[in-house]
Parts: C-alpha cells; structure tokens; sequence
C-alpha cells in the first residue's frame, strides 16, 4: 500500500449553518470508518500561520490566507494500492464539492 495525501482545497464550510456542519461531520466520521485502515488521518486547518520563502526574506506572509485563489483548508491522509484507488476514496469523500480534492501520492515511505 502507498500513502495518498488528499488536500482540501476552497472554502467550503465557511457559509454552512451549524446543522448543516453537524451534518457533514457526521458523514465525515462514517466514511472515515468505512474506510477502515485505508484512513490513517486527516485535520482540518486554521485560516492563520505562516508562508516562509527562504531564508534571508523570512516571513513573507503571516496569514490569514484568505485572500489567496487557492485556500487549502484541511486534508487527509490515506493507504491506497495505486493513484486510481486513491482518486476513488476521494472522489467518495463527503467533503467532495464542497471542496476541490487534490490527490497526491507521498513521495518517501515513513521513516521508522
């Protein structure tokens, strides 16, 4: 199995009411269990932080990213056999259309 990173991007929750939240969560922590051991983690991100370039510049950006065309706004991260059982789990994620999901596979396995 390969590690897929599945990144959340848009901002997708921010008009939900807090039923409809509620709702969603709950679709989350099910898919998440139907997934089984393929789900190794997933968080959602805070809308502040930091965008370090280099060293001599510093910080170039110290949040909030509202303002950029692609905000990322959470992700996963999960065990598939190949980028086509990856792009599946994504595209049945419950989080799909309210975000973009951009499907990546982790380049290194994990260091012990």
């Amino acid at each position: 199995m390969q590690e897929f990173l599945l990144i959340l991007k848009g901002d997708g929750m921010n008009h939900l009411s807090p039923n409809e939240l509620q709702n969603i969560m709950a679709e989350y922590k099910a898919w998440a269990n139907k997934l089984g051991d393929q789900y190794l983690s997933g968080q959602r991100l805070e809308e502040t932080g930091a965008l370090l370039t280099n060293k001599e510049e510093g910080i170039t950006t110290d949040g909030p990213f509202l303002e950029s065309k692609e905000i990322i706004a959470g992700f996963f991260l999960i065990q598939a056999a190949d980028q086509e059982e990856a792009n599946k789990i994504a595209m049945s994620s419950p989080h799909l259309g309210l975000y973009a999901i951009e499907v990546r596979p982790i380049a290194f396995p994990k260091m012990k």
